[in-house]
């Protein structure tokens, strides 16, 4: 087993355990929604935790967070959350280059944005500073580490360097969740400062 079979595995139990950050858990949605794989152990993860529950006497339930510090677990993401990413033409929405030259856009989920990268074009090389959770949208790109198709996740742990790029010939568009609170290091983190909405081009 493999770091990112690891960095997989706990990400997805902390998605049916609802203990993921929104932009996480909207990432996590739709790679199970896309991905044959990921909707099939989402469904068994929340199958195992419901009969987990029926099996517990309902007195030793605990109510409320256990940790005082503990935040309550972000509401399930509404079905239109994922048609605006699922059902739209995502390339015709009205992509802008950052700084570094990647095209990108805001959603209007916080720490979540969209990348693109047309067929043969690269990414900057950049070390992350902190993590990044990407699900494939469309099309694909490959790096370092492997190739990832419409429905993948990858994850970028701090540290890690690469360079994407995208191959086959369409477009291949990512949703990124970064991760709050640790300093962005390399190129790819100025990526966040790019604006723009999702609305489509007139």
């Amino acid at each position: 087993m493999t770091l990112q079979d690891n960095a997989y595995a706990a990400f997805m139990l902390d998605h049916a355990a609802g203990r993921l950050p929104p932009a996480e858990s909207l990432v996590a949605d739709l790679h199970t929604a896309l991905s044959p794989l990921g909707g099939q152990l989402a469904r068994i993860l929340d199958s195992t935790g419901g009969a987990f529950l029926e099996s517990v006497a309902p007195d030793s339930i605990a109510v409320g967070p256990m940790d005082p510090g503990a935040q309550d677990a972000p509401d399930a993401i509404p079905p239109s959350r994922l048609a605006q990413y699922l059902e739209r033409d995502l390339l015709a929405l009205k992509w802008r280059r950052d700084i570094v030259g990647v095209p990108t856009l805001r959603t209007d989920t916080p720490m979540a944005r969209l990348l693109r990268l047309d067929p043969g074009e690269r990414a900057p090389g950049h070390c992350h500073g902190r993590r990044d959770v990407t699900v494939v949208l469309q099309g694909a790109y490959a790096d370092e580490y492997g190739v990832y198709e419409k429905g993948d996740l990858a994850f970028a742990m701090p540290g890690l360097r690469h360079q994407p790029r995208a191959i086959g010939v369409e477009p291949c568009v990512c949703m990124v969740a970064t991760e709050r609170g640790r300093p962005v290091r390399g190129l790819l983190g100025l990526i966040g400062i790019g604006v723009g909405k999702l609305e489509e081009r007139p």
